[in-house]
């Protein structure tokens, strides 16, 4: 097969889960011996990157340049995420593939319908409901776009995790990925403040504004180091994470990443964690987000007090059998996944 993967982000790195499962995703058909194509946002230029060519080029030029390699390479299949700002991805992949587009379900923030949405239209899930498939990478995910968009998805947890991992047993600092409002700032912030005694690491990736920082730097027991290619180098000596997401998660990789480790994980009750943490305590209360105000690159959430109460009783409830549960928990999930699940799609689709 010939497949294209046009999306509205960057190729490297990484960080956010959505960019690196669409990366692995190609990667693994690319080692399957099929020609693999991405366009992507950033510098630009070409280059091949563990067996798939990557074409890069700034936000504006990206629907040229995808009709360009459309023509150039005339793909079976292009896979479209659903991180894309104003459709303009999809709605080039349409124009320049008609009947070979299949749509990637990440975020549903970014879908065009549905009461999570950013930017709902009306014009815009027709242009999904064009796609010849849907994939969804969670259960919740096919939920949301069925109820919401009226619109069949196949589930496909992408394989994001790697040879099985050491086991971390540490009293280290408890460990947030992404500090922001979405992600649930507040709780972290709370928890410092409440446990003076205990060590926080907040790692900056996409989501931290200039003020989301200066409110971490107040703390002096929250130390903020920068995100890594591969997650391990940021979980390692965590006493535990923390994922106190005010929206609606997809799924949460980073909760069955820290699981593998033997890392206990504290997650909000919302969306697609409740599948991530895979039945293992802790799985706690929040106030979610309902409602967000304009901002430059994307709308301001407008963030709710929380209850800190059963999350300061969870960060003293780490007995060491919650590690190994969720270590076995997690090892079984990632064996259950199917390395060549989207092979399979798109050649039977």
């Amino acid at each position: 097969m010939r497949v294209l993967l046009a999306q509205n982000m960057p190729w490297l790195p990484g960080h956010g889960g959505a960019t690196k499962s669409n990366r692995l995703l190609l990667e693994e058909l690319a080692a399957r011996g099929h020609r693999c194509v991405a366009v992507a946002r950033g510098a630009p230029g070409v280059r091949t990157i563990a067996g798939v060519e990557v074409f890069a080029a700034d936000g504006p030029r990206l629907p040229r340049l995808l009709r360009d390699v459309a023509a150039a390479e005339e793909p079976d299949w292009t896979l479209v995420p659903s991180d894309d700002p104003g459709l303009m991805m999809l709605g080039s992949a349409l124009r320049a593939t008609p009947d070979r587009v299949v749509y990637l379900v990440h975020t549903l923030q970014q879908l065009p319908f549905g009461p999570r949405s950013f930017y709902p239209s009306e014009s815009g899930r027709r242009l999904v409901a064009r796609a010849r498939g849907v994939l969804s990478v969670s259960r919740a995910a096919r939920d949301y776009v069925l109820v919401h968009g009226g619109l069949e998805s196949t589930v496909l947890y992408p394989h994001v995790y790697g040879p099985s991992p050491d086991v971390f047993a540490a009293a280290g600092p408890v460990t947030m990925v992404n500090p922001c409002g979405f992600k649930g700032l507040p709780v972290l912030l709370g928890l410092a403040d409440a446990r003076p005694d205990l060590r926080f690491r907040a790692v900056r990736t996409w989501g931290s504004t200039d003020a989301d920082l200066a409110e971490l730097a107040a703390r002096p027991n929250i130390g903020v180091v920068p995100a890594a290619e591969n997650i391990t180098d940021v979980l390692r000596g965590s006493r535990a994470v923390l994922m106190p997401s005010l929206w609606d998660e997809t799924f949460g990789y980073t909760a069955v990443e820290a699981m593998l480790h033997g890392i206990p994980v504290l997650a909000a009750d919302v969306g697609g964690l409740r599948e991530a943490k895979l039945g293992v305590p802790h799985l706690l209360p929040v106030d979610p987000i309902t409602r967000y105000e304009p901002g430059a690159a994307h709308p301001r959430p407008v963030l709710p007090p929380q209850d800190l109460g059963p999350w300061l009783a969870a960060l003293d409830d780490l007995p060491p059998e919650l590690s190994a549960r969720g270590r076995a928990a997690a090892a079984a999930f990632v064996a259950s996944l199917d390395p060549g699940a989207l092979e399979k799609y798109l050649v039977n689709l």
